[in-house]
């Protein structure tokens, strides 16, 4: 297992940061001996032309079981220079301290007057109950911790500003949602020493999204990490160009390549209320906060909700929790978020004036503009 930090003989801490010359860390392997700060047991303090400087463990040691996982290069790097960019910033940072009370080991924390705030430099993808358990680790302790992702290779050259982004269930992991940015992926590329963030993210359909990419180099960055700014009003509107296109095409997909027919529950949906899935109103499918607890396009769990509405012949005032908790287990994992997710649907149908499909409203397409400016730019003061 490779470490950074090592003690020695006299209780020295020391830390192999980039700023030490190689070769005079090469005299110390004749010199000095160095030992784990938490097991105690000798380290190998290892050299090479590629790999960063670091200590290693014998292979028999079992003291690696408090890491998170195994030392990559990019980790190493990572971690260092967050190291130096929060130390540099009159931060007081730990490099992988030992919480004895948790047996976990953090990349890094950060001390304040207030709090301590591990921060985790995750390159590895490894299963999400791991990073769950870690964090939930963490919060037994009162400590909130801030896991960076590496940038993900396929992102890392993109152009800045609004795009479409389609990530992993390992990725979709790491976005928080920060009011009033929304929700937020925070990542890291120690190679670049650039720090990459997808805000603003609008879920579009499974693992795609609508957001904003913004580049920021290591120098600019502060602790409290920076928060970049949320989208401005031309770019909402091509927000709302992109959601009606892929709204668009969505449903052009369904009439095209769909092989399911009427067992396909939004086909069906389709069939029972004697409409096109062409001809859908455009108050079916509008993007609500939430709607991400739906892996279907907001198109699909909305019109499904109203033929559920129909079927069982429900007024939008007789939707209570329960019969929601109804609609929901058709859908993979029912969980209260989706819920939420229909209750703003719900409300947003009575605010509008629905009744029945057939009810003239006044939204139209440009509805869907505005309810993406209304999610983003109603905080815009607070900003």
């Amino acid at each position: 297992m490779k470490i950074l930090t090592a003690s020695t003989e006299d209780g020295q801490m020391i830390i192999l940061s980039s700023d030490l010359d190689k070769e005079e860390i090469r005299k110390w392997r004749g010199k000095r001996r160095f030992y784990c700060p938490q097991c105690k047991s000798p380290l190998l303090l290892k050299v090479g032309d590629i790999v960063v400087p670091h200590f290693a463990h014998q292979k028999d040691s079992s003291c690696s079981a408090s890491f998170s996982e195994g030392e990559s290069p990019q980790h190493l790097k990572g971690k260092l220079l967050l190291h130096q960019l929060l130390t540099a910033r009159s931060q007081n940072v730990r490099l992988e301290p030992f919480l004895k009370e948790i047996s976990q080991r953090p990349d890094l924390i950060v001390t304040s007057k207030t709090a301590n705030v591990p921060i985790e430099f995750q390159c590895s993808t490894v299963p999400i109950p791991l990073l769950e358990e870690r964090t939930d680790g963490y919060r037994k302790t009162g400590m909130t911790p801030i896991w960076i992702l590496h940038t993900p290779a396929k992102f890392a050259a993109i152009p800045q500003g609004v795009g479409l982004f389609h990530f992993s269930k390992f990725q979709e992991w790491f976005i928080v949602n920060t009011p009033p940015e929304g929700e937020v992926l925070l990542t890291f590329n120690p190679y670049m020493k650039t720090f990459h963030y997808f805000t603003s993210l609008l879920h579009i359909a499974g693992q795609r999204y609508i957001g904003m990419h913004h580049i920021l180099p290591i120098g600019f960055q502060f602790f409290p990490f920076v928060r970049p700014k949320i989208p401005s009003e031309e770019e909402v509107k091509q927000y709302a160009r992109l959601y009606r296109l892929k709204r668009r095409e969505k449903l052009e997909r369904w009439i095209l390549l769909n092989r399911k027919g009427i067992n396909d529950p939004f086909l069906r949906s389709c069939y029972e209320m004697r409409i096109s899935p062409s001809k859908l109103p455009p108050y079916i499918g509008v993007p609500l906060s939430e709607n991400r607890t739906f892996r279907e396009a907001d198109v699909e769990w909305q019109m499904r909700l109203i033929y559920f509405m129909k079927r069982n012949r429900l007024q939008t005032q007789d939707m209570t929790v329960r019969i929601l908790w109804r609609f929901v287990y058709g859908f993979e994992n029912p969980t209260e978020k989706k819920i939420i997710a229909c209750q703003k649907y719900i409300s947003f149908l009575k605010r509008y004036g629905f009744d029945s499909l057939w009810n003239k409203t006044d939204f139209s397409e440009k509805g869907i503009l505005y309810l993406i400016s209304e999610r983003f730019l109603a905080n815009e003061g607070r900003n």
